[in-house]
């Protein structure tokens, strides 16, 4: 036998063959044009600064509708949505759900050649699949990084923040910036939304987390969307004290986004900056007792409303039970 031959025949028994590397180039190209970043305008409560931000967004249809994380834009004054050719759009929150991390924008203008991506069956996703993800890192639009599915986890396992939604465990590279944007499978199909990393240096460090896209169709695409724009924290019994509360339960409200549910019902944000047990707030502000006539006296209360609004009519009166200077009143709010 030609000794060159043999030593073919050789290297196949010694070393198992390589498969061809995934070609994420092509995939790349497929999705990118989807993948918006996110420019977001808050006011300062305390002074006449506007906070920026950045994140990422996928567009899920040619209506214009953008899934992205609820952080990015719960609390957003106005959201700014630029495309890779660098054309620009205002966005409208329309639905936001914290409790998954998830939320729905509206493109105000529909700008030329608008290419959406495709929402895949995240039940089908098994843990060891690749995967890639496309952000904007530290501002750096249109970043790839790859990887493979790391575990699965209902919201209950992340903690009381995420009690609505099914997550993905991630060790693509995830920072800053990449929140919101879409975590894809080889077929190119968006099977999840980045969420949150994990992490003692603030950076990557190969554990992050996606809301499955099914879990964003059920929440964000297949019942009534709502965005209240409210960031409120609970009351303790060190705030309650502080502030001289009466009652046992309640959230204090912090922030207010402009043209969102708690800014239509008149809500009051707090103005008053202090530390109360360790504790950085806003102090001032109203606090919702009740919402549809439940308590707001633990994390599961959340869910209850929501459950409750769900069911009203479109044009049905929401009833909302504050504590204001003093004195407790009720504000309506109609379902839009």
């Amino acid at each position: 036998m030609n000794q060159s031959i043999f030593l073919f025949l050789l290297s196949l028994l010694l070393f198992p063959v390589i498969g061809h590397a995934t070609n994420f180039s092509s995939l790349f190209a497929k999705v990118d044009p989807a993948v918006v970043t996110l420019h977001t305008y808050s006011k300062s409560p305390l002074s006449e600064k506007v906070d920026r931000g950045i994140g990422t967004g996928i567009v899920i249809s040619n209506k214009g509708d953008i899934l992205t994380a609820a952080h990015v834009v719960h609390t957003s004054d106005a959201v700014h949505v630029e495309f890779k050719d660098g054309q620009r759009a205002l966005a409208k929150v329309i639905g936001s759900e914290p409790a998954a991390d998830l939320a729905l924008l509206r493109l105000q203008k529909i700008p030329d050649n608008l290419i959406s991506a495709e929402l895949g069956d995240s039940d089908k996703v098994a843990i060891g699949n690749e995967i890639f993800v496309i952000g904007s890192p530290y501002g750096l639009h249109h970043t790839l990084t790859t990887g493979h599915i790391s575990a699965k986890h209902s919201g209950h396992d992340l903690g009381k923040s995420f009690l609505l939604g099914d997550f993905f465990q991630t060790d693509a590279a995830i920072n800053q910036g990449n929140s919101g944007g879409p975590v894809c499978n080889l077929n190119g199909e968006v099977i999840g939304i980045v969420s949150h990393i994990e992490s003692t240096s603030g950076g990557n460090q190969g554990i992050g987390f996606a809301v499955t896209s099914n879990t964003a169709r059920r929440l964000m695409l297949e019942r009534s969307n709502f965005w209240s724009g409210l960031n409120a924290i609970s009351i303790t019994p060190d705030i309650a004290k502080a502030i001289n509360f009466p009652l046992e339960q309640g959230v204090l409200v912090q922030k207010i986004a402009d043209g969102s549910a708690a800014d239509r019902l008149g809500l009051r944000e707090g103005s008053v900056p202090a530390t109360i047990d360790g504790q950085e707030l806003l102090l001032g502000g109203d606090i919702i007792v009740s919402v549809a006539g439940i308590p707001l006296d633990s994390q599961n209360s959340l869910q209850a409303i929501r459950g409750k609004i769900d069911q009203y009519k479109k044009g049905q009166s929401i009833n909302i039970q504050i504590y204001r200077k003093g004195m407790l009143a009720v504000l309506n709010l109609k379902k839009p």
